[in-house]
């Protein structure tokens, strides 16, 4: 039995830019992307096999050429670390004769010949990004094509050590050389990206190339075939003015004699995307997203995402006749600064083709409303806290977290779409709260309060049925795995759960008693390989997140036994839909998974002002124990007792509190003590399977 770490994770891009990426695998993970000052202001993101990259638009001209693709790869990191990486290694190859130099960001390690290693940081990230847009600034100055010019002379490759090294995979059917050419807006020979897919089995091909003065060549079985390119235009400051995507369908390689070179012209790509909103509204962010499946539904995506107003065009394709196509946008509008009250637009268009007219004008009647509240910390003053809405999508959502003006906005949302939210606080960047997956009917209207306290670890109770939520199953078991994740930070909604990053604590895991594991900074665990039969499972979590300066949860103590039957109990199988992290770490998704009967507990308390601040000199809590569940689908064992104690010393002494109630629900109150002094709350409870759960806050709320 190994453990592994378990969940969502912070990848950081060469460029400095930050992507959550969450539970799930390839098509599925979802991608939360940040508004950072001085950040990339477009990507690319390309899902290809199980990986997925994410490439800024910078460095877009230089991928396949100076900058490797692996370098962009989110799926690997995010699978093998669940904080911010510290460094990220970089392997440097050098033309013959030339000195090997560091690019703008990069600290060397060593040097061999005509190869070094080294490392960048998020910070350090920041200026190899300038870099690259100080580089095409020369180029478009000197009348090149962006990233046609050295980015640092003499430099061949840059690149995730170990890409590349594996054995090649040795054809199974005969190939042909299919020529692509690839014209720019003018009609002049280009160099782009190309993504190319056999729609009869994209297991035979799918790739990424690149075209080198308009020309691409590559090896492909015979078949049919599809193919996108992506493109960014720049402005001579280096900005993102335009974002290109081309798609051509209709490709044959035939089996025996030539093969008819294809042509990708970007002068196609005539439709803009652009939506006409009843309410003032400007672009703030959004994606297009082009994905390609064989006739198994095996396939490909290409992204091309905004963080900002940007030009998105896409060429016209209708729905193809071999495989399919799905087509899928996401535009995000906000109010005008002078509005009285903040609003913003989060609309979409999900299709199996591409239309010539990309103009969208959805009425009033179509949309649905949610309104969005924070309960946020004293400590963070005035700072502005992040929220955004992203859809379920058969590619995966992509969420925006944009700036909140205040405590409180309106999105309204395409209605007939299963949507779920994501808020950060104000500059936290590593803390990342979501719910589950909703569908929002066209005139429905809905509120989500974020952030109410206390916000401790649990499992939580999620009643959407599949698809489940963004962080997939946090205690299941299945393909002889098993994943125990009590560390993701809940509100009083018993669907929020979340991650932070950022938070300093240490982690045990016991089998039957005995220590399997005992790490830092860990949230979860996956463990692979584990023995049949019946089983006790404790898992223990301390959390410290004074660090990050806030007053509110800053320290909270976890410690849950979970007893394993080690039994299959169909009534307890985990909803189609909502991701299983057991299965997956065995590369088998569609091998049923089990939930664990894992005691989880949530807290009303009655009467916190926006800030968390209690003005009450006696405090009501309405404690909710229970099991994890998905959909409906749980344990449903009777919970035998809870107790709620306090401590008004920091932890020196505890005062058990009357707590009434049974099975599941319990009321509780005392006296808030002097204005300013701490509270410490501890819960503990258990249930008729021996399976138990106890909880220690310090400082779950303010007392004003």
């Amino acid at each position: 039995m190994s453990p592994a770490v378990s969940g969502p994770a912070v990848v950081v891009l060469p460029t400095g830019d930050r992507v959550v990426v969450g539970a799930g695998t390839g098509t599925h993970a979802p991608l939360t992307m940040e508004q950072v000052p001085g950040g990339s202001d477009a990507f690319a993101s390309v899902q290809i096999g199980g990986d997925r990259y994410v490439i800024p638009s910078e460095a877009a001209p230089y991928v396949g050429r100076s900058l490797d693709l692996s370098l962009f790869d989110v799926t690997k990191p995010a699978a093998s670390a669940s904080g911010p990486s510290t460094r990220i290694p970089v392997r440097l190859s050098f033309a013959a004769g030339i000195t090997p130099t560091a690019p703008a960001g990069v600290t060397v390690t060593s040097v061999s010949g005509q190869s070094a290693t080294g490392y960048l940081t998020p910070d350090s990230g920041k200026a190899f990004a300038q870099a690259l847009r100080d580089s095409i600034k020369a180029d478009l100055a000197a009348g090149r094509r962006a990233g046609t010019g050295p980015l640092v002379s003499g430099l061949t490759s840059m690149a995730t050590p170990g890409a590349g090294t594996t054995t090649p995979v040795q054809p199974h059917y005969p190939l042909h050389i299919l020529q692509v050419n690839t014209l720019d807006g003018t009609g002049a020979p280009s160099d782009v990206p190309i993504v190319l897919v056999n729609t009869d089995n994209a297991r035979a091909f799918a790739a990424q190339l690149r075209s080198g003065q308009g020309v691409a060549r590559v090896a492909v079985p015979a078949g049919d075939y599809a193919a996108f390119s992506y493109d960014a235009v720049f402005n001579a400051q280096a900005d993102t003015v335009r974002l290109n995507i081309v798609t051509q369908d209709g490709i044959t390689v035939p089996a025996t004699g030539a093969v008819p070179a294809v042509t990708i012209d970007e002068r196609t790509a005539t439709s803009p995307v652009t939506f006409t909103t009843q309410r003032p509204s400007s672009e703030e962010a959004g994606y297009v997203t082009v994905g390609r499946q064989d006739v198994s539904g095996v396939g490909l995506s290409l992204t091309e995402l905004a963080l900002g107003p940007m030009s998105i065009y896409v060429s016209p394709e209708s729905e193809p006749a071999i495989g399919s196509l799905a087509y899928i946008v996401n535009w995000v509008g906000v109010s005008p600064a002078t509005a009285a009250s903040t609003y913003r637009y989060n609309l979409a268009v999900v299709s199996d083709q591409i239309s010539a007219n990309q103009a969208y004008a959805p009425a009033d009647d179509s949309l649905a409303t949610l309104h969005h509240t924070l309960n946020l910390d004293p400590a963070y003053g005035s700072l502005q806290a992040e929220v955004g809405s992203g859809f379920d999508a058969r590619y995966g959502p992509i969420t925006f977290l944009l700036l909140v003006s205040g405590t409180s906005t309106t999105e309204y949302l395409t209605g007939g779409l299963r949507w779920f939210s994501t808020m950060s606080p104000p500059g936290e960047a590593y803390i990342v709260l979501s719910d589950d997956a909703k569908r929002y009917d066209a005139g429905q209207t809905d509120t989500r309060t974020w952030a109410y306290a206390p916000e401790a670890p649990n499992f939580g109770t999620h009643p959407a049925p599949a698809p489940g939520n963004a962080f997939g199953c946090q205690a299941c078991t299945g393909a002889g795995n098993m994943t125990v994740t009590p560390g993701m930070l809940g509100d009083r909604h018993p669907d929020t759960e979340g991650v932070d990053f950022g938070a300093d604590g240490t982690a045990q895991l016991y089998w039957n008693g005995q220590l399997v594991s005992s790490d830092t900074n860990r949230y979860g665990y996956n463990l692979t390989n584990v023995p049949p039969g019946p089983a006790t499972v404790r898992a223990v979590f301390d959390y410290d997140r004074t660090a990050t300066g806030i007053t509110q949860s800053t320290k909270t103590h976890t410690d849950v036994t979970i007893p394993y039957s080690g039994r299959t109990d169909p009534s307890m199988t985990l909803p189609a839909g909502v991701d299983c992290p057991p299965a997956d770490a065995a590369d088998t998704p569609s091998v049923p998974c089990q939930i664990l009967p894992a005691l989880t507990l949530n807290y009303q308390l009655n009467g916190l002002d926006a800030q968390n601040t209690s003005h009450s000199p006696i405090q009501n809590l309405v404690l909710h124990a229970g099991h994890l569940s998905y959909g409906g689908v749980g344990s449903r064992a009777r919970i035998d007792s809870a107790q709620v104690s306090a401590s008004f010393d920091n932890g020196a002494t505890w005062q058990d509190v009357r707590t009434h109630g049974f099975d599941g629900t319990y009321a509780a109150h005392w006296a808030n003590t002097a204005t300013g002094s701490p509270v410490q709350l501890r819960v503990t409870a258990t249930d008729c399977l021996g399976g138990s759960i106890t909880q220690t806050i310090a400082n779950p709320y303010t007392v004003g």
